[in-house]
């Protein structure tokens, strides 16, 4: 209930439409009444009973001086223009008012579109916002493809599952009061019969459902694992196919495949059960109705005959908006399924959260200090340990400054730089920008000082120029060329079928491995960032590629403050200062001349790669 309470407060914003729901629905119920009432005058008329009422009665709002009052002017026009006249009044009558009533009905299903589209937008828009603000660690936990079933089937079942409750607040319910006020007017013992099967059915209803929200909850579990199998699938499909891999990855997408059909199978199962149960019983009620209403007729003549048929044509429109009720029911109960999935996304953990009163700050004039530094991965389930991955890391950046971070795969490097922009938040100890707390900054102000380069390339199914300009918005066309040309991509650029206007594809699967990495070094140098983080930048490009754009690189660190990681020592042999990382913790210190005359880890590691 409390899911569903937060899922109502994206309808707020179209109280009016809401409103407009309400009344129309209101009106299509009353319309409806008036229009099914017609059938007890018709039949009065037909069978000359009409012209009993000679008197004009009192009009007190009740159903039988609304049928009397009927009933004394059709005596008026059967007296005269005949009995056709008259039925053809009443025919008419009952077109107009059926006319009404399927016009409100569509007014209302009219205002609900609104609702149900501005739902799906804001439902996304929070999702997509939260996916981007949490944390990294939050995504060492999850899988792609379950995210993105999340943003689609799960935000379509709560769609479904809105709509069905604005049905079941302003339609169904309205039908249901209206048609039982009738009823009660007519008869209310033939009334409190009919309703004897209720709680049978809300009992029936009840289990029924539970049990689809159980089933919905692990068939969207299983939707998201598949999601995933089609992205990895796609992916991974050089892999799969080098390895003659695909009988066994298909046997694994079969057996989930299989299960989510065991699932829904047993989910339409259930829901298609309720309406047969509820008409079911409403049979039952109806043949209950028709044996003590002929009682009342037979016996003592407690009821009239006309409007007995006419109680049992209104009680009979009961059946589709109860049936209704139940298939709403039904879908409300497969959408808590899904935003309870949804709803994981959004109540996920902030770990990165801002200071309260966070410090502007633009420029970096002086030193960036490594205090004590410690840092683990306890906050995600991914990892089965609280092993420190960073441990008690202490040392001073300054302006101006390169710094090169080199050890084995694995022994905290890129972690390091992964919390000077706050992608992670340490644990112990402290990270100083210019002397102040990185954590007491704006993040976002924080962020823009630095540029990165990743080893692993993250490019966009956009234009080369949209690549290159990526999150700025103030560039032009001169500036992104001139950023190229620093990255020795133009040429290659230029090459291309549209040259900056060529879309790249999905993650720039049309450009090799070393283009990419140019164009995402490109996208770095127009930045400008005021410190410059290289991880492993270089990695994907071959010998001639990597001598072009080390020397690139060379004049965008010149006066510029760099943290460089590399495997390739030729990357960091002229840095100001070398961070020889170990198991998390800096072994060695020094420039590559003093770290070699130590003959120590970091003289091992050269050593191998024949660069003493």
């Amino acid at each position: 209930m409390k899911i569903f309470l937060r899922l109502i407060r994206y309808v707020f914003p179209y109280k009016k439409n809401i409103v407009f729901i309400f009344l129309a629905n209101l009106l299509y119920a009353v319309f409806s009444v008036f229009s099914l009432s017609m059938i007890a005058p018709f039949l009065s008329v037909l069978f000359g009973q009409a012209a009993g009422v000679t008197t004009q009665p009192v009009f007190d709002g009740s159903v039988q001086s609304i049928l009397d009052t009927f009933y004394y002017y059709m005596g008026q026009i059967i007296t005269s223009y005949g009995i056709f006249y008259a039925l053809l009044f009443i025919a008419v009558s009952m077109i107009l008012l059926s006319l009404l009533s399927n016009f409100f009905r569509y007014m209302g299903l009219y205002a609900i579109a609104p609702i149900r589209a501005g739902l799906v937008k804001s439902l996304r828009k929070d999702i997509y916002h939260r996916l981007l603000i949490l944390p990294l660690s939050f995504y060492n936990k999850q899988k792609k493809g379950d995210i993105l079933n999340r943003m689609g089937s799960d935000v379509q079942e709560v769609e479904w599952s809105i709509v069905c409750s604005l049905q079941m607040v302003f339609r169904d319910p309205l039908l249901l009061i209206v048609f039982l006020i009738t009823l009660f007017s007519l008869n209310y013992k033939l009334t409190l019969i009919a309703l004897v099967i209720l709680p049978f059915a809300g009992v029936l209803i009840a289990k029924i459902g539970k049990s689809i929200k159980k089933n919905s909850v692990e068939a969207q579990q299983i939707l998201g694992k598949m999601s995933s199998a089609f992205d990895e699938a796609i992916s991974g499909l050089r892999i799969i196919k080098g390895y003659n891999a695909i009988d066994h990855t298909h046997e694994r997408f079969k057996t989930m495949n299989h299960r989510f059909y065991i699932l829904n199978k047993r989910i339409f199962r259930k829901a298609e059960l309720g309406s047969p149960l509820v008409e079911l019983l409403c049979i039952i009620a109806l043949v209950l109705v028709l044996l003590f209403g002929a009682t009342f007729i037979l016996n003592n003549n407690e009821l009239n005959p006309s409007l007995f048929i006419m109680f049992i044509v209104i009680f009979a429109r009961i059946i589709p908006p109860a049936q209704s009720l139940v298939s709403s029911f039904y879908t409300i109960q497969k959408g808590m399924a899904s935003a309870e999935r949804i709803y994981k996304i959004i109540d996920a953990e902030e770990i990165i959260e801002e200071a309260t009163d966070p410090i502007s700050f633009h420029t970096f004039s002086e030193s960036i200090d490594y205090k004590n530094v410690s840092f683990s991965y306890q906050q995600s389930d991914a990892f089965e340990t609280n092993t420190e991955v960073v441990s008690n890391i202490s040392f001073t950046l300054r302006k101006g400054e390169n710094i090169a971070l080199v050890g084995a795969s694995g022994s905290g490097k890129s972690t390091l730089v992964d919390l000077l922009p706050r992608f992670y938040d340490i644990q112990k100890g402290e990270i100083l920008i210019d002397g102040i707390n990185s954590k007491l900054l704006k993040i976002s102000d924080l962020r823009k000082i630095f540029g990165i380069v990743n080893q692993d390339v993250i490019l966009f199914n956009d234009t080369v120029y949209n690549n290159i300009a990526f999150g700025k918005s103030d560039v032009t066309k001169e500036m992104v060329v001139a950023a190229a040309q620093t990255a020795l991509a133009h040429e290659f650029i230029m090459e291309m079928e549209n040259g900056y206007d060529t879309v790249i594809g999905d993650r720039g699967m049309k450009l090799s491995g070393g283009q990419r990495q140019r164009l995402s070094i490109a996208r770095a140098v127009l930045q400008n960032p005021q410190v410059l983080i290289l991880d492993e930048a270089t990695s994907a490009l071959d010998t001639e590629s990597e001598f072009l754009v080390q020397q690139s690189l060379q004049k965008l660190m010149e006066n510029r403050t760099t943290i460089v990681i590399a495997h390739r020592l030729s990357t960091i042999r002229n840095a100001d200062m070398i961070l020889f990382v170990q198991n998390g913790q800096i072994v060695e210190r020094g420039n590559h001349e003093q770290l070699m005359a130590q003959n120590g880890g970091y003289c091992k590691f050269c050593t191998l790669q024949d660069l003493k």
